[in-house]
């Protein structure tokens, strides 16, 4: 037989577990053909699943000695019977001078009832991780399996499998020619028909891309740059968190935190592998959050503060603000975009980024993205999400792209909190599973 990718995994059922290999990285319910072979194992690691009936704080008996400071008293438990657990519990509930004895709860009781649960809902064939587009060409990456699969403009699908073990899905960053594909297994470059080719084995943990060109930043001061059929460019740069990457002209920015000083610094490497750090920039104040760059100009923003990028990678001031800090942003072509917590109208920002008074339903947790002209910062549209820090992208349409649950589609000039349209992805790659294959 010809080599191929062989995967395995372990599989749960009632009262067993089995181990299982195949030719396609699978989650979720799998159907077995074959003969068990019994085998002693310990393998108590997992989850359970059941119907909570009954629970309890329980609650134990302390005292303060002068001598050994808060220590237990042998011989006192006791349960209190209530509806559900409190989201904050076990602080001694008295002062510095004062030594008890106390009873404080410390734990919870629960029961579980482990037959009385309805049977988990089969997991789709593709749970969205990442998106990125080229051309009319659509990536999306899970977010557990080494599987990327490609939706053409006439919705055919097209899957590649990456040589890595299953449990967190690549980061994706598409080209015109293929697909670079990162993570902690490495760097992977994904040409059109092709199988994935691994380039380097080094984990990634941030990385952009600027035409077919890829800078990737690891734990240390020794970023990479990769380009298709190219030898890779070692850059020196800063040892710290990169918190955000840009692209400007024929070269990367970064913010980076540095490891062993506060504040951030900016560094800036070329296509070519030439690398300018800019000058130390003060901690921002309390509050103001991680910085991150965004817009045309480029700014840094750090909390409600936009500070231009200067060409020495200082930072100028012109006192421009947004109306409410967001948690994160980045630049989308000619657009800019953050995420942030949906207004209410009673802070001193108002309604800010929407145009004034809206009513949503406040009983479902969401997150507020919003898109921006990228030279005025001001607000286009703002639309519900399901992630606090999604990967974003945009189409030749000036569709934007995101990971909330499953792949969203947003228009710059959608109507404000209008629900994203759904891709959806599984039902595509199901149905050319489904087709003959030539």
């Amino acid at each position: 037989m010809p080599r191929r990718w062989e995967w395995s995994g372990l599989l749960r059922g009632d009262g067993w577990t089995a181990s299982w290999r195949g030719f396609r990285p699978l989650t979720g319910e799998v159907e077995l053909v074959g003969r068990f072979s019994g085998n002693f194992g310990y393998d108590t690691d997992g989850r359970f699943r059941g119907r909570i009936t009954r629970v309890r704080m329980v609650s134990e008996r302390i005292e303060r000695r002068r001598d050994a400071g808060w220590t237990h008293v042998p011989g006192h438990r006791g349960y209190r019977e209530v509806d559900f657990a409190p989201k904050f519990f076990g602080d001694p509930p008295m002062t510095a001078d004062e030594f008890g004895p106390v009873d404080l709860e410390q734990s919870v009781a629960v029961d579980i009832d482990l037959d009385d649960v309805p049977a988990l809902p089969i997991q789709p064939s593709v749970v969205p991780g990442d998106v990125s587009v080229a051309g009319r060409l659509r990536w999306i990456a899970d977010s557990e399996l080494p599987l990327i699969v490609v939706i053409a403009s006439d919705s055919s699908v097209t899957e590649y499998r990456l040589p890595v073990k299953t449990g967190q899905g690549p980061r994706i960053w598409a080209t015109e020619t293929g697909c670079w594909a990162t993570g902690t297994n490495g760097t992977y470059w994904i040409s059109h028909g092709d199988d994935p080719v691994q380039v380097d084995d080094r984990p990634v943990y941030n990385a952009a891309i600027n035409g077919c060109t890829l800078l990737t930043c690891t734990d240390d001061a020794t970023w990479r740059l990769y380009s298709p059929d190219a030898t890779p460019i070692d850059v020196d740069a800063v040892h710290g968190w990169v918190n955000s990457l840009a692209v400007e002209d024929d070269s990367f920015i970064a913010v980076v935190r540095p490891a062993d000083r506060p504040g951030v610094r900016l560094v800036r490497v070329s296509v070519h592998g030439e690398t300018t750090i800019g000058p130390e920039i003060p901690s921002e104040p309390r509050g103001h959050g991680k910085p991150y760059l965004a817009g045309s100009p480029l700014r840094l923003i750090r909390g409600v503060d936009m500070a231009l990028v200067q060409r020495d990678l200082r930072v100028r001031d012109d006192g421009e603000k947004l109306g409410h800090a967001q948690f994160h942003g980045g630049q989308l072509g000619h657009f800019a975009w953050t995420i942030g917590h949906p207004p209410d109208g009673t802070s001193s920002s108002g309604w800010w980024p929407l145009p004034g008074p809206v009513s949503y339903d406040r009983g479902t947790q969401f997150w507020l993205f919003t898109m921006y002209d990228a030279e005025t910062f001001a607000p286009l549209t703002s639309v519900p999400v399901f992630a606090t820090r999604p990967h974003v992208t945009i189409d030749h349409d000036s569709r934007i792209l995101l990971i909330g649950r499953g792949v969203q589609m947003v228009y710059p000039h959608d109507p404000v909190m209008q629900v994203p349209i759904e891709l959806n992805v599984a039902d595509l790659v199901d149905d050319s599973r489904r087709l003959p294959q030539s």
